[in-house]
Protein backbone atom coordinates (compact mmCIF):
# COMPACT_ATOMS: atom_id res chain seq x y z
CA UNK A 1 0.00 0.00 0.00
CA UNK A 2 1.21 3.48 -0.89
CA UNK A 3 -0.37 6.45 0.86
CA UNK A 4 -0.44 9.78 -0.93
CA UNK A 5 0.25 12.90 1.09
CA UNK A 6 -1.65 16.07 0.24
CA UNK A 7 1.35 17.32 -1.72
CA UNK A 8 1.30 14.20 -3.93
CA UNK A 9 -2.47 14.40 -4.46
CA UNK A 10 -2.17 18.04 -5.51
CA UNK A 11 0.70 17.29 -7.91
CA UNK A 12 -1.41 14.52 -9.43
CA UNK A 13 -4.64 16.53 -9.70
CA UNK A 14 -2.83 19.49 -11.26
CA UNK A 15 -1.04 17.22 -13.74
CA UNK A 16 2.25 19.00 -13.08
CA UNK A 17 4.47 16.44 -14.77
CA UNK A 18 6.75 16.53 -11.72
CA UNK A 19 8.56 13.43 -10.49
CA UNK A 20 5.90 12.99 -7.78
CA UNK A 21 3.11 13.33 -10.37
CA UNK A 22 4.77 10.73 -12.61
CA UNK A 23 5.17 8.39 -9.64
CA UNK A 24 1.46 8.65 -8.76
CA UNK A 25 0.56 7.86 -12.38
CA UNK A 26 2.95 4.88 -12.46
CA UNK A 27 1.66 3.50 -9.16
CA UNK A 28 -1.96 4.02 -10.21
CA UNK A 29 -1.39 1.86 -13.28
CA UNK A 30 0.18 -0.98 -11.29
CA UNK A 31 -2.55 -3.47 -10.30
CA UNK A 32 -0.37 -4.74 -7.44
CA UNK A 33 -0.36 -1.32 -5.74
CA UNK A 34 -3.17 -0.14 -3.51
CA UNK A 35 -3.26 3.66 -3.29
CA UNK A 36 -4.59 5.28 -0.14
CA UNK A 37 -5.04 8.64 1.54
CA UNK A 38 -5.74 9.61 5.13
CA UNK A 39 -8.60 11.60 6.58
CA UNK A 40 -6.28 14.57 7.08
CA UNK A 41 -5.24 14.46 3.41
CA UNK A 42 -8.92 14.44 2.41
CA UNK A 43 -9.56 17.48 4.63
CA UNK A 44 -6.56 19.41 3.32
CA UNK A 45 -7.41 18.76 -0.34
CA UNK A 46 -11.07 19.70 0.13
CA UNK A 47 -10.12 22.81 2.11
CA UNK A 48 -8.17 24.03 -0.91
CA UNK A 49 -11.17 23.85 -3.24
CA UNK A 50 -12.21 27.16 -4.78
CA UNK A 51 -15.89 26.51 -4.23
CA UNK A 52 -18.50 23.90 -3.38
CA UNK A 53 -18.68 22.51 -6.92
CA UNK A 54 -14.94 21.91 -7.03
CA UNK A 55 -15.02 20.43 -3.52
CA UNK A 56 -17.71 18.00 -4.64
CA UNK A 57 -15.69 16.98 -7.72
CA UNK A 58 -12.57 16.50 -5.60
CA UNK A 59 -14.47 14.41 -3.06
CA UNK A 60 -15.74 12.20 -5.90
CA UNK A 61 -12.20 11.75 -7.22
CA UNK A 62 -10.79 10.92 -3.81
CA UNK A 63 -13.35 8.21 -3.06
CA UNK A 64 -11.36 5.93 -5.38
CA UNK A 65 -8.57 5.75 -2.82
CA UNK A 66 -8.51 3.51 0.23
CA UNK A 67 -9.01 5.64 3.36
CA UNK A 68 -6.67 5.17 6.32
CA UNK A 69 -8.31 6.37 9.48
CA UNK A 70 -6.77 7.90 12.56
CA UNK A 71 -7.81 6.41 15.89
CA UNK A 72 -9.90 9.13 17.55
CA UNK A 73 -7.80 9.26 20.72
CA UNK A 74 -4.65 7.16 20.45
CA UNK A 75 -3.84 8.57 17.02
CA UNK A 76 -3.57 12.09 18.39
CA UNK A 77 -1.37 10.94 21.26
CA UNK A 78 0.88 9.10 18.79
CA UNK A 79 1.06 12.16 16.52
CA UNK A 80 2.07 14.34 19.47
CA UNK A 81 4.74 11.77 20.40
CA UNK A 82 6.14 11.94 16.85
CA UNK A 83 6.31 15.71 17.07
CA UNK A 84 8.10 15.57 20.43
CA UNK A 85 10.54 12.91 19.17
CA UNK A 86 11.49 15.12 16.24
CA UNK A 87 11.88 18.14 18.48
CA UNK A 88 14.17 16.16 20.84
CA UNK A 89 16.41 15.44 17.84
CA UNK A 90 16.48 19.13 16.92
CA UNK A 91 14.18 18.61 13.92
CA UNK A 92 11.44 21.11 13.17
CA UNK A 93 8.11 19.75 11.96
CA UNK A 94 6.42 22.76 10.34
CA UNK A 95 2.91 21.33 10.26
CA UNK A 96 1.59 19.11 13.05
CA UNK A 97 -0.98 17.77 10.61
CA UNK A 98 1.92 15.93 8.96
CA UNK A 99 2.29 13.95 12.19
CA UNK A 100 -1.44 13.13 11.98
CA UNK A 101 -0.90 11.87 8.43
CA UNK A 102 2.17 9.82 9.38
CA UNK A 103 0.56 7.87 12.23
CA UNK A 104 -1.93 5.72 10.25
CA UNK A 105 0.69 5.21 7.50
CA UNK A 106 3.12 3.80 10.06
CA UNK A 107 0.40 1.68 11.68
CA UNK A 108 -0.58 0.21 8.29
CA UNK A 109 3.04 -0.59 7.43
CA UNK A 110 2.51 1.37 4.22
CA UNK A 111 4.86 3.76 2.45
CA UNK A 112 4.18 7.46 1.94
CA UNK A 113 4.61 9.37 -1.31
CA UNK A 114 5.14 13.06 -0.68
CA UNK A 115 6.75 16.33 -1.72
CA UNK A 116 7.03 17.70 1.83
CA UNK A 117 10.28 17.77 3.82
CA UNK A 118 8.41 17.31 7.12
CA UNK A 119 7.96 13.63 6.31
CA UNK A 120 11.68 13.11 5.73
CA UNK A 121 12.22 14.57 9.20
CA UNK A 122 9.55 12.33 10.73
CA UNK A 123 11.14 9.30 9.05
CA UNK A 124 14.39 10.11 10.89
CA UNK A 125 12.69 9.53 14.27
CA UNK A 126 9.97 6.98 13.45
CA UNK A 127 9.49 3.92 11.21
CA UNK A 128 7.82 5.93 8.44
CA UNK A 129 8.61 4.37 5.07
CA UNK A 130 9.03 6.86 2.24
CA UNK A 131 7.99 5.77 -1.27
CA UNK A 132 10.76 6.40 -3.80
CA UNK A 133 9.97 9.02 -6.42
CA UNK A 134 10.32 8.14 -10.11
CA UNK A 135 13.24 9.82 -11.87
Amino acid sequence: MVVLDTSAVIEFLRGTGSAVHRTVVRLGRDPRVQLAITEVVLMEVLAGARGEAQASRLADQLTGFTMLRLDPFQGYEDAAALYRAARRQGLTIRKMTDCLIAVPVIEAGASLLHADADFDRIARVAPLRIEPVAP
